[in-house]
């Protein structure tokens, strides 16, 4: 199959990682895969990298002439079988773009608050059962719908101890990591609250860009705490991620992140939030702890107790990692996503 794959973000995030996973991941199934997106993007820099071949498209706003017409003649004259938008703005351009042309345009959505422009779009991927509930409420047929659940590639990692050398974590410090772009939504700052609920063994580690206004914020809350620590951006966050106890999500509101599935990849426990779709990545009791929504002091209860029952953080690790395996793989992902696209050809 020929498919070309559509997205308009600059910055990395789950739905950037998530089109080059699947980009790659189609090649190498042997299929023709095209890029579509803006220049100076994460994922142009990645398509670079990975010889992943890529045509530049701003989609300015909604009406940006230029790349409709664009994406019209590259779908046409490059004779693609599927156009592929994630999230919302490339979903209207793909639904336009396909008219006239044998392509069948396709569209991931990556949010739970996602609903608008996908009318055009023969099919929808939710990436969570929350986002094909929240699709359904605002009047999309559930038979044109199908949930994939995000894969991460099963990457080799470090040594947790040489891990913990590398990044100054003392052995007796219980270590907890939140990685990801520093947002409201993620909910960085309550994690700051938490940080000051407690014990004193337990530190607070984010990765991340914190050069947005939401990140100076946060570190403006921290306030030079001594147990929160900010370790930037890293590119190697499924490398290091043994070198930490338990992973936070104490999102406000959440689709499917990735990052829950790295976790789990890890063999780290989850403490999140009872949000989105959280508790789909997280099986309460399982594979972590969830907590009501925005309940900051049970969240640091939940903390605590596996600060102190080694037995039950590790069950729990194991666990996740268990189920990592057989349902949140690259190759899970990959094979669901062929499965549409041959059904929607009619090669099924």
């Amino acid at each position: 199959m020929r498919i070309i794959q559509v997205i308009r973000s600059l910055t990395f995030g789950g739905a950037e990682n998530h089109v080059l996973s699947l980009s790659l991941g189609l090649r190498e199934m042997g299929h023709d895969v095209l890029v579509v997106g803006p220049k100076n993007s994460w994922i142009s820099d990645q398509c670079t990298i990975h010889q992943l071949p890529m045509e530049l498209a701003p989609m300015r706003g909604i009406a940006d002439v230029t790349s409709y017409w664009k994406l019209h003649r590259l779908i046409k004259f490059w004779k693609a079988d599927i156009a592929h938008a994630h999230q919302v703005r490339p979903s209207q351009y793909v639904g336009i773009a396909t008219m006239g042309t044998k392509a069948v345009p396709v569209s991931t959505v990556h949010s739970t608050s996602s609903s608008k422009h996908m009318r055009r779009c023969r099919h929808l991927i939710a990436v969570a059962d929350a986002v094909e509930a929240n699709l359904v409420r605002h009047h999309y047929p559930k038979e044109i719908i199908t949930r994939i659940y995000n894969g991460v590639p099963d990457m080799i990692r470090g040594e947790r101890d040489l891990l913990r050398q590398e990044l100054a974590i003392p052995d007796e410090q219980f270590a907890v990591v939140l990685a990801g772009r520093f947002h409201r939504d993620k909910g960085q700052d309550l994690l700051v609250e938490i940080a000051r609920l407690s014990p004193e063994n337990v530190h607070i580690y984010f990765l991340g860009d914190t050069e947005t206004g939401f990140g100076h914020q946060v570190i403006a809350m921290a306030e030079g705490h001594p147990r929160i620590h900010f370790l930037g951006y890293r590119n190697d966050v499924q490398r290091i991620l043994p070198a930490f106890d338990v992973y936070a999500a104490p999102s406000r509101r959440e689709a499917f992140s990735l990052s829950l599935v790295e976790a789990g990849a890890a063999s780290l426990p989850v403490v999140g939030m009872q949000v989105g779709g959280i508790p789909e990545g997280v099986l309460n009791g399982e594979t972590g702890i969830l907590v009501p929504p925005g309940d900051i002091s049970a969240f640091a209860d939940a903390i605590q107790r596996l600060a102190f029952d080694k037995a039950l953080s590790a069950k729990l690790g194991t666990q996740a990692r268990q189920r990592y395996k057989k349902e949140f793989t690259v190759e899970h992902m990959l094979e669901q996503t062929e499965r549409v696209y041959k059904k929607l050809l009619g090669k099924v």
